[in-house]
């Protein structure tokens, strides 16, 4: 099945949907939100594409926008290390966790530890300071 892409560009905001992930550009960071209900061995390897082409393009600070997620298993945690080792010059801030994903997320230690807020617009707050 061909991939979809659709890119609107509004100011230096871009928003690319990508099967089941949006990444918007903001001036500094990225937004990734997933529209997946769950982080696991079939999504994952579309999310980690993301994360390495906002990397090549010099992306330190992303938001991972976890709103619609349910589900978390391994290949997800994975994805999340990835994330965290790609912004280590910069921040990743994880918002909406359901309960599930945030007990599978605390299994995992991650040095430094990840930054969970509550929210996007809690997320966009912090990265902004």
């Amino acid at each position: 099945m061909p991939k979809a892409y659709n890119v609107n560009t509004n100011e230096d905001k871009s928003l690319l949907n990508i099967m089941g992930f949006e990444v918007s550009k903001k001036d500094g960071y990225a937004i990734i939100r997933t529209n997946e209900s769950n982080l696991d061995a079939h999504t994952v390897p579309q999310l980690n594409s993301e994360l390495v082409i906002l990397s090549g393009q010099q992306t330190k600070n992303m938001i991972l926008d976890l709103t619609e997620c349910d589900y978390c298993d391994a290949a997800g945690l994975s994805a999340l290390m990835i994330a965290h080792r790609l912004c280590k010059e910069g921040k990743l801030i994880l918002c909406g966790l359901t309960p599930g994903v945030e007990r599978m997320i605390s299994i995992q230690r991650f040095d430094p530890p990840l930054i969970i807020v509550a929210d996007l617009v809690e997320a966009e707050s912090r990265m902004e300071k």
